[in-house]
């Protein structure tokens, strides 16, 4: 989950999930709160006309007569009685559902005023035995209830009863109680199915644009990591929107800026190395003709040193000329080889690992690495002990040797080019201070990383850090 919200997708996906959800339930609750009012009001002025109707039946009606009219015409929703004298008095709440239910009687009765109408409010647990829609329509006799709604009926529901008395004409009073209707506006079924089903769309629509609109960004991801192993990578395809097109070219741009600059890299060494090959051979004929020895060889030492380093810096500014292609390696058999060269000669090497590390690399210059930190380890600690280990996404090449180490303060410089540890004695070994530096220019090449520590029992400990990449993707169109 949380590399999910680490995404640009995931977090845009996010926002638009709690922004929307926000405005359904807001929508929601104003279209609830429009709905209710106009259902109320219909309710009010119903009952307010049933009301006006059934007080000029009565007032038509002969006094004795009257009590059996109004049993008749009472109900469940509505009771109507005529009691001896008027009981109500309420001061009605201005604006309150009362106070316009008393305005609405007034218009159905056709009086100019309302004097003649007293009208209290009962909260809903003081019905006086008035029952909701639901309760009446379940207490009835009919025998095909089954086939009305019973879902919305449920949601209809008694909030409190008004109660109203009426002033007749011949100066009695008729008493009409009535539960006052309203409708449930929210329930997990009203705003559940209906947010669940624009989440889904909108999450599955958002998923698929987004994902088609952040592509070119793990393209172009892609493409910079294959830059960085290998400037001979073939450029991003360049379509898509302006903005992608224009982020390809650029990118396009800088990667043949980059192979240029190599290449104009590798010409001026080669030049270089070519005008000082002449003086220098010039220099070594001239220096044999010396009859003093103890003149000659240090001499012709000092041009034979010229004559590797040269050759030396030509090989390191050609590294990353090199177009080689990726392939299946089996790390353990090509490791397993270095060794047995230098055991053939008569070298202390040994090796530990799994019998099969395979992984997607470049064979040479894996070969190449492996050949100069086992020679080092050879060289100035005397022994070589290999271990390859594969972890989850990279594996790792561990060489330990018993020579006298790095100091900690130097196993960054020692990775400079032609930077050398100073020797003393008859153990000295001569270099040119290249080995370390192409080691860690190839494998960063390949995408891992090289590092030194003196190890505890003594000695130098190189460990060579390598992705497990069984396959490489090729880089997509934009």
């Amino acid at each position: 989950m949380k590399q999910v919200l680490d995404s640009v997708k995931g977090r845009i996906v996010l926002i638009l999930l709690i922004f929307l959800s926000l405005s359904h339930l807001v929508g929601l609750w104003l279209y609830a709160q429009r709905s209710e009012a106009a259902t109320t009001l219909l309710h009010d002025a119903l009952l307010a006309e049933r009301v006006a109707v059934i007080s000029r039946l009565v007032e038509k009606t002969p006094p004795l007569d009257r009590r059996g009219l109004l049993n008749l015409v009472s109900g469940p929703l509505v009771r109507f009685s005529q009691p001896s004298e008027a009981a109500l008095g309420e001061i009605l709440p201005e604006g309150s559902r009362q106070h316009v239910f008393e305005h609405l009687l007034s218009v159905f009765l056709n009086r100019p005023t309302h004097d003649n109408i007293r009208i209290a409010y009962f909260a809903s647990e003081n019905n006086d035995g008035l029952t909701g829609l639901l309760a009446a329509v379940n207490g009835s006799a009919h025998a095909e209830i089954d086939h009305l709604p019973a879902k919305p009926l449920a949601e209809i529901h008694p909030i409190g009863a008004v109660a109203t008395e009426i002033k007749l004409s011949d100066g009695t009073w008729l008493k009409a109680v009535s539960p006052l209707l309203s409708v449930q506006a929210f329930s997990p079924w009203k705003i559940g199915m209906p947010l669940a089903a624009m989440l889904a769309s909108v999450l599955a629509v958002a998923a698929w644009v987004l994902h088609r609109w952040t592509q070119p960004l793990t393209y172009f991801a892609s493409a910079a990591q294959r830059l960085g192993t290998d400037i001979h990578t073939p450029p991003l395809i360049e379509k898509g929107p302006l903005e992608v097109r224009t982020a390809a070219r650029a990118f396009n741009l800088m990667q043949d800026r980059i192979r240029r600059l190599v290449q104009d890299r590798v010409a001026f060494a080669a030049a270089i190395a070519h005008d000082l090959g002449t003086p220098i051979t010039r220099l070594h004929l001239r220096a044999e003709d010396i009859s003093d020895a103890s003149m000659r060889e240090p001499i012709l030492a000092d041009l034979n040193q010229m004559r590797r380093m040269i050759k030396a810096t030509l090989r390191f500014a050609r590294l990353d000329f090199s177009a080689e292609a990726a392939e299946a390696v089996d790390v353990m058999s090509l490791v397993q080889r270095v060794c047995d060269d230098l055991i053939d000669v008569g070298d202390d090497v040994s090796v530990n690992g799994p019998p099969h590390v395979v992984i997607r690399t470049k064979p040479i210059a894996l070969h190449r690495v492996m050949s100069n930190v086992i020679e080092n380890a050879v060289k100035y600690g005397k022994c070589a002990s290999v271990a390859v280990m594969t972890l989850n996404e990279s594996i790792e090449i561990s060489v330990d040797d018993t020579g006298p180490g790095i100091p900690e303060t130097l196993q960054t410089e020692v990775f400079e080019p032609f930077r050398r540890l100073r020797q003393f004695g008859d153990d000295a070994v001569d270099g040119t201070g290249l080995g370390l530096t192409v080691a860690r220019s190839l494998v960063r090449g390949l995408g891992g990383d090289i590092t030194l520590r003196n190890r505890d029992a003594g000695g130098l400990n190189v460990t060579i850090c390598l992705p497990n990449q069984k396959t490489m993707e090729p880089i997509a169109a934009l």
